[in-house]
C-alpha cells in the first residue's frame, strides 16, 4: 500500500512540476504578444520616468546620464547602438517601432525590455529576478500540499484496502470464514462484495467436497471391515496353496484399501482444522525413536539401518504429539520404501527454530518433482507399481502437520545420494486457532490417525 502512495505521489508531482516548468518557458514563446503586453504593464512606470529623465539626451550624454542610474542599479541601464538593434528580432523591432517599447524572453528568471526615446536612442533594461530561494520554497510548499491532499484523501481508501487485503491472506491461509467487512460509504464496498461472493462459492465447494470424500470414506469402512473378516475366514477354510495365495493378495489389497481410507480421513480432518490441538512437552529423541511406525523385523528383510544424530540441546521440545508422530511416521515409510540400505534422521537447533531431517541413500527425487511431492495423490512414475506401493498422501500429510505446527518443510538431494527432507518447526508452535466443533468433531474416536 505504501508503494502505491509513492507512486501516485510522485505521478502527481512529477506532473505538476512538468507544468510549471512548461508555463514557464513555453508559454512566452507560444504566447508573445500577451507576454510582452505584461512585462510592458508591469514595468510602465519605470519606462515613464526614464522618458521624462533621459529626455531627448543622445551619445556622451545619454551614456552620463545612464551612468548616473547605473550607480544605485549597476548594469540595469544601457544603450543599443545601431548594429545591436539591428540583431533583435523582428517581432521586437516591429514592437519597438509601433508602441515606443518592446520586450524579449531570455530566461525564466532574465527580461530584456527596449525603450525609444524621443531623441531616436534605445536604451535596454536588464531584469534578473533574485527570488530564487524563495520561489523554491513555494515549490517545495506546494508540493508538501498535494502529498497532504492526496494523504487525506487516500486515507479512507487505504484503510478498506488494507482491510480487504488481509481478509485475503486470511483466506488464502485457509480460513474459509474469512469476508471483507466495510464501511457503508467506501469507494470499494462492491469490489468487496464480489470478493465475498467469490468466498462463498469456493468456501461452499470446497466444504462439500470434504464432506463428499469424508463421508465416504467413513462409509468405505464397513464394507472393508467385512471384506477383511471374510477374507480372513475363507483363508482359513482353504487347503488349496494356490488359493490360499490368492487370497492373501486380495488381503493385501484390501489393507492397502484401508489404508488410502484412513490417510483420507486424516488428511481431511487436517484441511478442516478441527478441534483445537493441544502442545505437550516429550523428550524428543524418545518420541522420535518410538513413533517411526516401521518394525525392527521390516528393517532387518529390507537390511536396512538408521543411524540416529539427535541434538542434547532439544532434550525436550512442544509439540503436538499425535500429529507429528503421524507426520514423522510417514517421512520414515517414505525413507524405508526408497533406501536402499541407509538413513539418517537427525534433530539440531536453527535459532528459534528446530530442524527434523530424514534422509535416504536411495535415488532420490528429481528437481522437477521436489515441489509437487507435498500435493495430493502426485506420485513419481518409479512409485507406481506394487514395489513401492504408496497413494500420494502420506507426504501431503506430512506438510498439513508442520503447517498445523507453524513450520516448513522441504526436499533437497542428501549427501547419502537420496532425499532429504527438513522441516523446520518453531520451539513455541503457532497452531491454528480453535473453531467450533461440527458434526464431524464430536467423536475423535471416529477419526483415529492410522499408522502405515
Amino acid at each position: 500500500m505504501l508503494s502505491m502512495l509513492v507512486r501516485l505521489y510522485l505521478t502527481v508531482a512529477g506532473l505538476l512540476l512538468c507544468s510549471i516548468l512548461v508555463v514557464q518557458q513555453v508559454f512566452p514563446y507560444l504566447f508573445p504578444d500577451q507576454y510582452s503586453a505584461s512585462v510592458r504593464h508591469e514595468f510602465v512606470g519605470e519606462l515613464t520616468l526614464l522618458r521624462e529623465r533621459l529626455g531627448e539626451a543622445t551619445g556622451a550624454e545619454l551614456e552620463r546620464r545612464l551612468g548616473e542610474l547605473n550607480r544605485r542599479a549597476p548594469e540595469r541601464y544601457s544603450r543599443i547602438n545601431a548594429q545591436e538593434l539591428a540583431a533583435l528580432p523582428k517581432r521586437t523591432r516591429s514592437e519597438l517601432d509601433r508602441l515606443g517599447s518592446a520586450s524579449d524572453h531570455v530566461g525564466n528568471e532574465h527580461h530584456h525590455l527596449f525603450l525609444r526615446l524621443p531623441g531616436g536612442e534605445t536604451v535596454q533594461i536588464v531584469y534578473t529576478e533574485n527570488d530564487f530561494p524563495i520561489r523554491y520554497v513555494a515549490y517545495l510548499t506546494v508540493f508538501a500540499m498535494v502529498l497532504l491532499g492526496l494523504l487525506m484523501w487516500l486515507q479512507p481508501h487505504w484503510r478498506d484496502l488494507e482491510r480487504l487485503r488481509v481478509t485475503a491472506a486470511q483466506f488464502g491461509d485457509g480460513d474459509l470464514g474469512a469476508r471483507a467487512r466495510l464501511r457503508g460509504g467506501s469507494s470499494i464496498r462492491q469490489l468487496a462484495a464480489y470478493f465475498n461472493n467469490m468466498a462463498d462459492q469456493i468456501g461452499r465447494l470446497i466444504q462439500s467436497q470434504r464432506d463428499m470424500v469424508n463421508a465416504a470414506s467413513h462409509e468405505l469402512r464397513t464394507p472393508i471391515t467385512r471384506l477383511e473378516f471374510g477374507l480372513a475366514n475363507l483363508a482359513d477354510t482353504l487347503d488349496d496353496r494356490v488359493a490360499r495365495a490368492r487370497v492373501h493378495a486380495l488381503r493385501c489389497d484390501v489393507e492397502e484399501l484401508d489404508l488410502l481410507v484412513g490417510e483420507l480421513l486424516t488428511l481431511g480432518m487436517l484441511e478442516r482444522n478441527g478441534p483445537r490441538p493441544s502442545l505437550e512437552p516429550v523428550q524428543l529423541e524418545g518420541f522420535l525413536r518410538s513413533s517411526t511406525g516401521v518394525s525392527a523385523e521390516e528393517l532387518r528383510s529390507r537390511a536396512t539401518r538408521i543411524d540416529w544424530a539427535i541434538s542434547p540441546e532439544l532434550d525436550e521440545v512442544a509439540v503436538e504429539p499425535r500429529s507429528l508422530r503421524r507426520a514423522f511416521s510417514n517421512l520414515m515409510r517414505n525413507a524405508v520404501r526408497y533406501a536402499d540400505s541407509a538413513i539418517r534422521v537427525a534433530a539440531e537447533p536453527a535459532g528459534e527454530d528446530w530442524l527434523l531431517i530424514v534422509e535416504d541413500d536411495g535415488v532420490g527425487i528429481p528437481a522437477e518433482d521436489r515441489r509437487r511431492v507435498f500435493e495430493p495423490f502426485y506420485r513419481l512414475d518409479r512409485s507406481r507399481d506394487r514395489a513401492t506401493g504408496g497413494y500420494g498422501l502420506g507426504l501431503s500429510i506430512v506438510r498439513q502437520v508442520v503447517d498445523r505446527h507453524g513450520g516448513s518443510i522441504h526436499v533437497e538431494p542428501s549427501s547419502l545420494g537420496g532425499a532429504r527432507f527438513v522441516a523446520r518447526l518453531p520451539r513455541q508452535p503457532r497452531l491454528w486457532p480453535e473453531r467450533e466443533a461440527g458434526p464431524d468433531d464430536a467423536d475423535p474416536q471416529e477419526r483415529p490417525f492410522h499408522l502405515q
